[in-house]
């Protein structure tokens, strides 16, 4: 029913979310592939907002009553598809994720998301969800707790999906992706228990504006040309990894320079030399079938980690990137190949527990593979 506060609530949190789609579209790094889903997740919160209000106003007016019904349909729909798609910014933020258990999740929560919906649609003919009176006043049906059920299962699957691989979520994003979830869940709560006020969508804007603090305060560890980490986030996220290692969760790393870039920058100018870089990064990035974590180390020196603790998968993977960059320069346009030196080595104990010790260690190893190739 319509009230002038609930109305404001929702307006105010319309700017809110309005202005977090504005400020990612003019701040947005295109390199940047983990920001993709946020603003599609921005765009159907909004639209969840307007069927709301929409569905809240007079609801007496004969050419009106249709859309303000239509209004509570679409608000149901539109959040039980919304989950899916946070899914999938959920798998962005992981590190060597399954491709396989992405997608068998994904399609347990689209095909939640279609039951619920077909739920919500038949209660036009059954009432069973909510119905309208003679008056065309909106009451809850005996069922009206089905979507709300079935929207806890699956945020309860994304939210055990998210704990299952926090070792492999950067720290700071793990407490915003978790809060995004909580703070929905607790709305759609109150809202079951009290009915006049939009808890859950504040609730959700305020999960909203976590992420997109978050996201803001991420894209200080990436390398902006690029789209990948920075060496700050680098030697923070190897430095996790050593201490993880001593509980026998070892890793590895490759350590990967770009011959002759000097003379790209020389012959062709620096913007050729940046786009020698993207193209290096777009290389790396086709090698690897999970989500690894690759890092500028500075300059024309990448680093990518990996949770193998196998020097035979290590030369698999070298030989991957090998075969890529060859399949590049077959078809690029370019005046010039790329080749890459690289060094890698399995995590040991005996290494030390210190990031650095072991990032020189592969630094000599890719020198040696370097100057081997120069004889």
């Amino acid at each position: 029913m319509f009230s002038m506060p609930y109305l404001c609530i929702c307006i105010y949190c319309m700017l809110q979310l309005s202005f977090f789609i504005i400020m990612d579209r003019r701040y947005r790094n295109t390199s940047f592939t983990k920001e993709c889903y946020f603003p599609l997740i921005l765009v159907m919160m909004l639209l969840s907002f307007v069927a709301d209000i929409v569905s809240t106003l007079n609801q007496t007016s004969d050419w009106f009553f249709p859309f303000a019904a239509a209004g509570n349909y679409f608000e149901i729909i539109i959040n039980t598809m919304l989950l899916p798609v946070f899914y999938l910014y959920v798998c962005a933020q992981i590190y060597n994720m399954d491709k396989i258990l992405k997608q068998r999740i994904y399609n347990i929560l689209w095909i939640l998301a279609v039951i619920c919906s077909m739920v919500v649609i038949s209660t036009a003919f059954t009432g069973q969800i909510f119905y309208f009176d003679d008056d065309r006043m909106y009451h809850r049906g005996h069922l009206f707790w089905l979507p709300m059920m079935i929207l806890l299962v699956m945020m309860l699957i994304i939210q055990v999906f998210i704990i299952k691989h926090k070792p492999k979520i950067e720290v700071r994003h793990y407490k915003s992706l978790i809060f995004f979830l909580l703070l929905p869940l607790l709305g759609w709560g109150l809202q079951f228990l009290i009915f006049g006020l939009p808890f859950s969508l504040i609730c959700g804007t305020l999960a909203a504006q976590i992420v997109f603090i978050n996201i803001q305060n991420l894209k200080m560890s990436i390398d902006y040309l690029t789209g990948v980490f920075n060496r700050k986030e680098l030697d923070k996220y190897m430095q996790n990894k050593i201490a993880a290692a001593v509980s026998n969760q070892s890793f590895s790393a490759i350590l990967l320079d770009i011959d002759n870039f000097k003379s790209i920058n020389d012959q062709f100018g620096h913007y050729e030399g940046d786009l020698a870089l993207s193209d290096a990064v777009n290389i790396l990035r086709n090698s690897f079938e999970n989500n690894e974590f690759i890092a500028r180390y500075g300059g024309d020196e990448f680093c990518i980690i990996l949770d193998s603790d196998q020097d035979s998968e290590l030369e698999i993977t070298i030989q991957r990137i090998n075969s890529n960059l060859l399949n590049f320069n077959k078809h690029s346009q370019k005046p010039y190949e790329l080749s890459f030196s690289m060094g890698y080595a399995v995590y040991h104990p005996s290494i030390g527990k210190s990031s650095e010790l072991f990032l020189n260690t592969i630094d000599q190893k890719m020198y040696v593979e370097k100057k081997s190739r120069k004889k």
